[in-house]
């Protein structure tokens, strides 16, 4: 069956609908948009994902470590079954991240992802983000000493 403009119309909706959700901390929706063998593939060193639980988990783990974790998106551009959304994260490090322990620092970093759609959920995804900008800002402050 042919994508039609009003389906593109409406995936580009469900992806803003996506953050806007998950900005108010509600994450039900994710169960209702991915599909139940929804993949998302490792991007920044992170393995595969199957499924809407494994997915919702690995944004708890950011949601712990940036309580406050905006997303803010710049831009949604779709064709055919497939949707990318632009935009900028941002939070306060509050929370251990990878073996890097809280620093407080309220942090920004860029990133993108293709969603690919059957029908109106989500069957796939892959994410590039700023990754090194994004540890850059929560390394701990390296320590200095003086020499006389």
């Amino acid at each position: 069956m042919p994508t039609t403009a009003t389906m593109v119309q409406a995936r580009k909706q469900a992806i803003q609908r996506l953050y806007d959700e998950t900005n108010e901390g509600k994450y039900d929706f994710l169960e209702e948009l991915l599909a139940p063998d929804f993949v998302a593939h490792g991007g920044a060193g992170f393995q595969d994902l199957h499924g809407p639980a494994e997915f919702k988990e690995l944004l708890l783990t950011f949601l712990n470590s940036f309580p406050d974790l905006y997303f803010k998106v710049e831009s949604i551009i779709a064709e055919g079954d497939d949707v990318l959304a632009w935009g900028t994260l941002s939070g306060t490090h509050k929370g251990d991240l990878y073996g890097i322990p809280p620093t407080g620092k309220k942090v920004t970093w860029t990133g993108c992802a293709i969603f690919r759609f059957r029908g109106d959920q989500v069957v796939a995804r892959w994410q590039e983000f700023d990754a090194l900008g994004l540890m850059a800002q929560i390394q701990p402050a390296a320590a200095t000493t003086a020499s006389a």
